[in-house]
């Protein structure tokens, strides 16, 4: 079966609701009208609380959480592995290597855990630099006899596993006898034909084990009596050449592999197996989990293959707000209702975008295009982050076509818009129940514009009495992200859904004075009638910019 390719669908960093739920409702609308690929709803950061009461609500899992989208090893690794286990004999890694046309083999245990490799290098140790001497030892496995071999055992001590050298019975008796008393009986193997003499003395000194060859039927064998022989003894169907050569490959992977190889996690980039695959003259790395079993194997071949995760941005189209790596990803489509921003892409894409008041609200304008009504939990998720955005319908971003689209969602949806959207603002308490931390950075976007790297973070209540000790806690969280994030400004937008008033908090910067709003205090501002940061409040920083900028020409 061919494995699908994986498209993520993905909304900005420190998503809202609105970039959780229409990337959930458009990866279900593209897998239900795409069946070629698999569409996965995903997020590149955490869920705030008000989306966590959402999802709750509707009783759907969060989308998978994607730190980054730059390619990693599992992307392109060959799974499942060609692996072997411990006790497969030679001969079957030599076949496998041959017919699969690889170059190394994984030896596993029978828990798929990783304990070595072998690769052409091992092969050419075992027949060539270690076997040099004229009697070389082996480890032999009397299970893999039959494997390799064929054949049929006559007699077979219990025993599984044995060192020991080979001696080929094809020499005049007298001859053989001065060349086995130097052998040590309980660790040699012969190889031997109708040859009754040399047989007859291998039982009565007790060799390790025997292997005839040429034996047709047991009349060949009638004037030898195995009766008292302890030892082994196997009836091979090939010549004496071939049996020699055979049974030196029934020695099982354990006794030639190296255990002392490099290898890398499913998790870790594409460059670590770059830069690991360099500094072995292997041309694969093993690839292994956190518990050390077998998943894959990447190659240098495979390295050099062009790999790009896929993915669709809803909610954003600006490269500072999507996820670490969007600069290596392959762009299909961006849905979007934000203006345009900095994301380049190479090819032709398709680009949905609309001056309403949330990303969910495009989403469903998609589906009534396909003709597909969404289900009760996708429409409840689509209404979700509509409400959000638009604070129940109240910003001044929402359109005739959010009202209208909130109104269908609601009777999809079987729930009562106005309570609905009360109980989800409700959710997220109040400011002063928050942590600083929470209330900075849960909704905190970064723009790059006139030169000023800046960020604003937007936080709603339904109360704007904030405690002195938590003003002060949220200008020493702003001042922090400012330095962490390498900003010039920072800003938070803190809006109350039910007056429509928000507070500015700032920290320092030269431009401030020019801000057209009421001054509370030191870096604090009332503006009223104001709820959205990006149609309020971005073009009014943006003019100030702008103007600071005049001014700093003109000084």
């Amino acid at each position: 079966m061919v494995e699908m390719e994986m498209v993520y669908v993905i909304g900005h960093r420190n998503p809202d609701t609105d970039a959780i739920c229409s990337a959930i409702a458009y990866a279900k609308l593209k897998n239900t009208i795409d069946k070629n690929k698999t569409y996965i709803p995903a997020r590149c950061g955490n869920l705030n609380k008000q989306t966590k009461f959402v999802l709750n609500r509707a009783s759907v899992e969060p989308p998978v959480l994607l730190n980054d989208i730059y390619p990693k090893v599992a992307d392109i690794m060959t799974k499942p592995p060609i692996a072997l286990n411990t006790d497969a004999p030679l001969f079957k890694v030599m076949q496998t290597i041959k017919e699969k046309g690889i170059r190394l083999i994984p030896i596993v245990d029978h828990d798929d855990k990783l304990l070595g490799i072998i690769s052409v290098f091992e092969l050419t140790d075992f027949f060539i630099s270690d076997r040099i001497d004229k009697k070389p030892k082996y480890l032999f496995d009397l299970d893999n006899f039959k494997e390799v071999l064929g054949g049929y055992f006559i007699k077979r001590k219990k025993e599984k596993t044995f060192k020991g050298q080979i001696i080929i019975g094809a020499m005049p008796f007298e001859k053989f006898k001065d060349y086995a008393k130097d052998l040590t009986p309980k660790e040699t193997v012969l190889i031997v034909g109708k040859r009754t003499k040399i047989l007859n003395y291998a039982i009565e000194n007790q060799f390790r084990c025997i292997v005839l060859t040429a034996i047709d039927s047991k009349e060949d064998l009638k004037d030898i009596n195995f009766d008292n022989f302890e030892g082994s003894v196997f009836v091979s169907p090939f010549d004496t050449a071939q049996t020699a050569r055979r049974l030196t490959l029934s020695s099982p992977a354990s006794s030639v592999l190296n255990k002392d190889v490099k290898t890398i996690k499913e998790t870790d980039y594409l460059s670590s197996a770059r830069d690991l695959l360099n500094q072995t003259a292997y041309r694969g790395l093993p690839v292994v989990n956190d518990q050390g079993k077998l998943v894959g194997i990447i190659t240098r071949s495979d390295i050099i293959k062009s790999f790009a995760n896929k993915v669709i941005l809803v909610d954003h189209n600006e490269m500072a707000q999507a996820v670490n790596g969007i600069e290596t990803a392959e762009i299909l489509e961006i849905i979007d209702h934000h203006r345009l921003g900095t994301i380049k892409t190479t090819y032709p894409i398709f680009f949905y975008s609309k001056p309403l008041g949330s990303s969910c609200s495009l989403v469903y304008q998609l589906y009534k295009y396909h003709n597909i009504e969404p289900d009760s939990q996708t429409a409840l998720l689509m209404l979700s982050g509509l409400l959000s955005d638009t604070v129940i319908l109240k910003s001044p971003t929402t359109t005739d076509e959010d009202i209208k689209i909130a109104k269908e969602l609601s009777e999809l949806s079987s729930v009562n818009l106005e309570e609905y959207g009360r109980e989800m603002f409700e959710s997220t308490g109040t400011i002063n129940s928050k942590s600083a931390d929470e209330i900075v950075k849960t909704d905190f976007k970064i723009y790059d514009e006139f030169g000023v790297r800046f960020g604003i973070g937007q936080a709603e209540t339904v109360n704007l009495e904030i405690l002195p000790k938590k003003r002060s806690e949220i200008f020493e969280e702003l001042e922090k992200i400012r330095k962490g994030k390498q900003l010039d400004w920072a800003m938070l937008l803190i809006s109350d859904i039910i007056t429509s008033n928000s507070l500015l908090f700032t920290t320092e910067f030269e431009c401030e004075t020019l801000l057209p709003y009421e001054k509370k205090d030191k870096n604090e501002y009332f503006l009223p009638n104001v709820l959205s940061r990006k149609k309020q409040l971005l073009p009014i920083i943006l003019s100030v910019l702008e103007q600071f900028k005049d001014e700093d020409k003109r000084g």
